[in-house]
C-alpha cells in the first residue's frame, strides 16, 4: 500500500490558533465531522516540565463514506479518521500535515466509493490550504 504526504507551509501573519480554527470551519463546509484533537506539545511539557514546540494532530471523518470505504478494503481503516497535524518546527515554521491516500489506491475502489473517496481527499486538501492561507 502506498501513501502520499502533503504538507504545506502556514504562511506569515497566519497565527498557529487561526490556522486550526479556518481548518476546522473548512473541514466542516466539506461535511467533515470534527473527531477530536490530541495535542502532542502538552504531553511532552508534562513529561518533561519544558516548553514544547507546538504540535497537534486534527481528526476528521465522514462515518458513512468510512463505512464503505472499510466495507471494501478492511486495510482502508490504516485512514481513518483522517488526520492532519500542524507542527512547529526547530526555525519557528508552522507546517500543516497529513497522509494521503495515492490515486492507485483510490482507483481499486467501487466507482461510488471511488468518488467519494476523492472527495474527502480533496476536502482534506483544501482545509490544510485554507487553514495556511487563514481563507475561510
Amino acid at each position: 500500500m502506498k501513501v502520499r504526504i502533503a504538507q504545506v507551509q502556514i504562511q506569515q501573519g497566519v497565527g498557529f490558533d487561526d490556522a486550526v480554527e479556518f481548518l476546522e470551519l473548512r473541514a466542516n463546509r466539506h461535511n467533515l465531522k470534527f473527531i477530536g484533537v490530541s495535542p502532542l506539545y502538552k504531553e511532552i511539557e508534562a513529561v518533561t516540565g519544558k516548553p514544547a514546540r507546538r504540535m497537534e494532530i486534527f481528526s476528521f471523518c465522514d462515518g458513512l463514506v468510512a463505512q464503505q470505504m472499510i466495507g471494501t478494503n478492511p486495510l482502508m481503516i490504516s485512514f481513518m479518521p483522517c488526520r492532519i497535524a500542524m507542527v512547529e518546527d526547530e526555525q519557528g515554521a508552522r507546517w500543516i500535515i497529513s497522509m494521503m491516500m495515492c490515486r492507485a489506491m483510490i482507483r481499486t475502489l467501487p466507482v461510488k466509493i471511488r468518488k467519494n473517496a476523492q472527495r474527502i481527499m480533496g476536502a482534506m486538501k483544501d482545509s490544510m490550504l485554507a487553514a495556511s492561507n487563514g481563507n475561510l
